[in-house]
């Protein structure tokens, strides 16, 4: 790993230096910012050790901010971390929003510095194993939802993101709480930090603290090296806990120690290491209904919950089914690289129709195989091939199946009227169901000549 020291002061550079090389990295140096412009301009750093100050008299910290901006714009640019004798919490928070990964205080110890230094190497390295992925993702653009009930939610959620405010995302399996995750954190002060996502289901409870924490070489049977716990990896980050539900009461206790004091051990080890992660977790289940009977901790549900929302299921998302599904037509082409296709009218009458019992996992899954299968220039209902042993729409909302061969229109005015009946025609509530807002609504209802109470 190549560090660049830029420090007006000699001796500093020096110290660094010989600091850096004492332990495996290689080190070069820069009196100035113009000076590691132009060091950058030839040669491959992973990351630099900035001061923030270099006129005398000066301790605004402004010069390095300034320099931040700049490497901000840059390609490719380098992780920094800001050194200075002169810190402040406004400064502090200004580096970080320009993209600094650390700040930390001179003289540092070199303990400290070190430790930030291993931090930022183990994210470098992991964003090069998932470098392939993010191309490949890349190649299509993100999904703009157009629900009105996710843009409200989106919107609670950006007035909270630049917090380090627990959050716990609610919702059935497969509804896209993931996707609310990647949003929080690119719109948090940490999004220049790692994301790591743990689904807790999957970790066996006898790894439990290893996975989570860490664990020395020699701590137990196969333990042949030391590893580092995800709250480790996600330092400076967003630390993302899927199916939070299904952690086992036992190691629901050393998870809420964590969190409370921000201190643990990896195993087979004394020494105390403190976490730094903003923590989002995940569940299908009632969390309340689990702290009731006894299966989850009520310390540890107020813990992760100082925000809770609720993502709603696909199916209450009547504007996003079709858009959606071709944003995930064109996604599966371009991985397959295939012509990308569109819905003829009676598919998506019939996405409209089902109950998407599988959210949006379901859809995608109905999407990919449609696209693979199908022969002409668009995807039919057929091609879809949805479930017939889906639930019976009656069985969730009162709403009747509808039949095969009708239109989106015919589909469309059907759902709305069912929905209006088992809202006594409040066209509020109705709305909220369907995923509308009232003035979307009272439209539609204006185009088929149905009537409200409200």
């Amino acid at each position: 790993m190549a560090v660049l020291v830029v420090d007006d002061n000699p001796e500093v550079r020096l110290s660094a230096a010989f600091l850096l090389e004492d332990h495996g990295f290689e080190a070069y140096e820069a009196e100035h910012p113009e000076v590691a412009k132009q060091f950058l301009s030839c040669k491959s750093i992973d990351l630099i050790l900035l001061d923030m100050n270099f006129t005398r008299d000066t301790t605004s910290g402004n010069e390095g901010l300034t320099f931040l901006s700049w490497l901000q714009a840059q390609p490719d640019a380098p992780a920094v971390i800001c050194l200075t004798g002169w810190g402040s919490v406004s400064l502090a928070v200004e580096a970080m929003r320009l993209g600094a990964a650390d700040f930390i205080e001179k003289p540092w110890q070199n303990a400290q510095l070190l430790d930030a230094i291993r931090k930022q190497s183990k994210l470098n390295r992991l964003l090069e194993k998932q470098g392939v992925i993010q191309n490949t993702e890349a190649e299509t653009p993100s999904y703009t939802w157009r629900s009105a009930v996710m843009n409200t939610l989106l919107n609670k959620l950006s007035r909270i993101a630049s917090t380090d405010a627990s959050v716990l995302l609610c919702g059935e399996s497969g509804c896209g709480k993931s996707h609310l995750v990647d949003a929080l954190h690119r719109q948090s002060l940490r999004k220049n930090g790692p994301l790591v996502s743990v689904n807790m289901g999957a970790i066996p409870e006898s790894l439990f603290e290893s996975e989570m924490f860490g664990h020395t070489k020699g701590a137990f049977t196969d333990a042949k090296s030391q590893r580092s716990g995800r709250f480790e990896l996600a330092g400076g980050g967003t630390l993302f806990l899927d199916e939070v539900a299904t952690i086992p009461l036992t190691q629901q206790a050393k998870l809420l120690r964590v969190l409370e004091s921000g201190e643990y051990e990896r195993v087979g080890s004394s020494r105390t290491e403190h976490a730094d992660i903003r923590l989002i977790c995940a569940t299908n289940s009632d969390l309340e209904q689990d702290v009731t009977a006894g299966r989850f901790r009520s310390d540890l549900f107020y813990r992760i919950n100082t925000f809770t929302f609720e993502l709603p299921p696909l199916r209450a998302r009547l504007d996003d089914i079709v858009p959606l599904a071709n944003h995930l037509l064109a996604r599966h082409a371009a991985r397959y690289k295939l012509a990308a296709k569109s819905l003829d009218n009676k598919a998506q009458a019939a996405l409209l129709a089902y109950r998407w019992p599988g959210n949006i996992r379901e859809l995608s899954h109905v999407m990919e195989r449609a696209l693979l299968l199908s022969e002409g220039a668009q995807i039919t209902a057929s091609d879809c091939q949805l479930r017939l042993a889906a639930p019976a729409p009656e069985q969730q909302t009162g709403t009747k199946p509808q039949p095969a061969g009708t239109t989106l229109a015919e589909v469309e005015k059907n759902l709305i009227e069912q929905t209006l009946a088992l809202h006594q025609g409040q066209v509020s509530e109705a709305a909220k169901a369907l995923g509308l807002t009232k003035s979307s609504l009272y439209r539609r209802l204006d185009k088929y000549g149905l009537r409200s109470e409200d």
